[in-house]
């Protein structure tokens, strides 16, 4: 974190020498260990600064949390409801239990729960933030479990999308395609693995790509030559990024 703290800084101190401000953004990411293994809302910080953005990123997150036990989750609630401006979000993403949306996308009807808690969480961003952006993600498939109970990656992939989509259009919010990504890079990258040994949590490769999902979707061009590795192999990112920027801006 001193690290990111210190790349911050200079950014601005730069940018002030030549009488710029830097745009600084106010990000709050609400999810379970799908945004918290490999530290995404840390590398979205680095990948903003690397890319001249100044990004405040907070994040809320408990393994194997739904939009409904964040709703009963005090840390949650308060970090949405803190006087202003510590509680305006200008983005806010939510990341859901993995398989809700792709349940929902096969069985609205036998899963209204999931509607009703993504339109409540919503609803409570927007009590307090009413100008953020909100963005529902569709998160990617795994081979665990019978990936996920879904008999393949491309059934779990094609109803998340198609859950996630509904939801979003009901709330009113944006869909990260984070899942699109992922499904990208293991036809075009097969070499990089995206999972971590459970194979179905992401590795620091899939963390990062998520990350660049989310970026892009914020500022909506391509990375620069300049753009962050986050630690990694240098060149396996920069093959990520592309496979980002195909996804979410079609190059």
């Amino acid at each position: 974190m001193k690290r990111l703290t210190l790349l911050t800084v200079l950014l601005m101190a730069a940018l002030s020498c030549f009488g710029q401000t830097p745009d600084t953004l106010r990000v709050l990411a609400i999810g379970n260990s799908f945004t918290y293994v490999g530290d995404t809302p840390a590398k979205l910080k680095e990948l903003s600064a690397s890319e001249g953005h100044v990004m405040i990123v907070k994040s809320e997150t408990v393994g194997g949390f739904t939009f409904s036990r964040h709703l009963q989750r005090d840390k949650t609630l308060k970090a949405l409801e803190l006087p202003a401006p510590a509680s305006h979000f200008d983005w806010v993403f939510l990341q859901n239990q993995s398989q809700l949306h792709a349940r929902y996308g096969e069985a609205p009807r036998k899963f209204p729960y999931v509607l009703a808690d993504a339109k409540e969480l919503a609803g409570r961003v927007r009590q307090y933030s009413p100008d953020a952006r909100i963005v529902i993600e569709s998160t990617w498939s795994y081979p665990a479990g019978n990936c996920g109970g879904f008999g393949s990656l491309e059934r779990f992939d094609r109803l998340n999308d198609k859950g996630t989509l509904r939801l979003a259009k009901a709330c009113r919010a944006e869909v990260s395609y984070i899942g699109r990504a992922f499904a990208r890079a293991r036809a075009e990258c097969p070499d990089i693995d995206l999972l971590d040994k459970d194979r179905k949590h992401q590795s620091e490769y899939g963390a990062y790509l998520k990350t660049c999902v989310n970026y892009l979707l914020i500022y909506g061009t391509p990375f620069s030559d300049h753009a962050s590795a986050c630690g990694l192999d240098p060149q396996a990112a920069g093959r990520l990024r592309k496979v980002a920027e195909r996804s979410v801006l079609g190059q």
